[in-house]
């Protein structure tokens, strides 16, 4: 800490979801990794990347990645940039789109990357509390004059989808940028990416790491109007998405076949976790993502955490206000489910 300066020391630290070295021992379902590995077609294309081309650079802008995605979606490559994971797209955002003396804003609880990125580029946020349903209240975000809003649609950690319309009716009255991450959009694809057609003040990132099984590679996505995207091309590190990472996104745009595949296993499983906890008497928040936000009235969130976790079994729980009262579930495979269900019948009192 001897060289750290000022904001460096202050800031709050990020802290992942638990990655043991054992890991093979664990039932893993705390970081909504897809249960599904990426599909033969995405390993081949893998495979066929590692050649002797890695003695060279990778195309700068992703560009073969962002013509195929504006092409799948009724837009301009123009209107596409790709991205070292969508944490890459938070950086430059508090990097370049807000000025140093200007206020973000996020809902509470959200993705606590947002707040540790906003820290770590020195730019001052609030955070909204969402309502008792876990709702965003949008109309709090107007009551003060924010440069940057952040929600994420699907909501994560609660699974809270948010409808297109109120995106779009408050567009239409904030003056700042507003972000929607969409890093679950793809379980039950409510996007708002038609907006950026209409509005000049939003930024729509997406997500391989969930719905496409490539959470190893790191991509994502931003959409938007072409000078936003120009402004995060300027920003940018030189080659920021390497050979193989392109190579693999590429290959998942072209499989829609693999993807939907995996999306209907995920949907059906998570729909089964969601009856089979409500059968223990846990009380789920609707969830719209590959995971479910979860609550026991006979037994403290923490207790359930603690227990599973001596049983090799990894779910998500957060400390702080409302959220600690809960855990996160990601949605495995039925085996996995199973035995979930299973530990837990055994932990929760009669």
């Amino acid at each position: 800490m001897k060289y750290w300066n000022k904001r460096l020391q202050k800031m709050t630290e990020y802290i992942p979801g638990e990655q043991p070295d054992n890991l093979n021992e664990f039932i893993k379902l705390n970081t909504n990794e897809n249960p599904f590995p990426p599909s033969p077609a995405v390993l081949d294309a893998l495979q066929k990347a590692c050649n002797g081309d890695l003695r060279r650079y990778p195309n700068p802008n992703a560009q073969m990645v962002r013509e195929l995605f504006a092409k799948k979606n009724s837009i301009a490559a123009d209107n596409v940039f790709v991205a070292n994971g969508s944490d890459e797209i938070f950086t430059l955002l508090f990097r370049g789109f807000i000025e140093p003396d200007g206020i973000a804003a996020f809902p509470y609880p959200s993705y606590a990357l947002y707040y540790t990125m906003a820290e770590a580029n020195g730019i001052a946020y609030d955070k909204i509390t969402l309502d008792d349903n876990f709702d965003i209240p949008f109309d709090e975000f107007l009551k003060k004059k924010y440069n940057l809003v952040i929600i994420a649609n699907p909501n994560n950690p609660t699974g809270k989808g948010v409808p297109i319309d109120q995106i779009k009716k408050f567009c239409s009255k904030f003056i700042g940028l507003l972000v929607v991450d969409e890093a679950y959009v793809d379980f039950y694809n409510e996007t708002a990416l038609p907006l950026i057609k209409e509005f000049d003040n939003i930024v729509i990132t997406r997500s391989f790491s969930k719905s496409y099984s490539l959470a190893g590679l790191r991509v994502g996505l931003a959409i938007a109007q072409k000078d936003i995207i120009h402004g995060f091309i300027k920003l940018k590190d030189s080659y920021n998405v390497d050979r193989i990472a392109q190579a693999g996104a590429y290959a998942a745009l072209l499989d829609d076949k693999g993807f939907k595949y995996s999306i209907s296993m995920v949907r059906n499983n998570k729909e089964y976790l969601e009856e089979s906890l409500e059968e223990l008497g846990f009380q789920n928040v609707p969830s719209k993502a590959n995971f479910v936000f979860t609550k026991h009235p006979n037994i403290d969130s923490k207790t359930i955490y603690e227990k599973l976790k001596e049983n090799k079994i990894l779910v998500r729980y957060f400390a702080g206000p409302i959220q600690s009262e809960y855990i996160r579930i990601t949605v495995g495979t039925m085996m996995e489910i199973k035995k979930l269900i299973k530990v837990l019948s055994e932990i929760i009192p009669d």
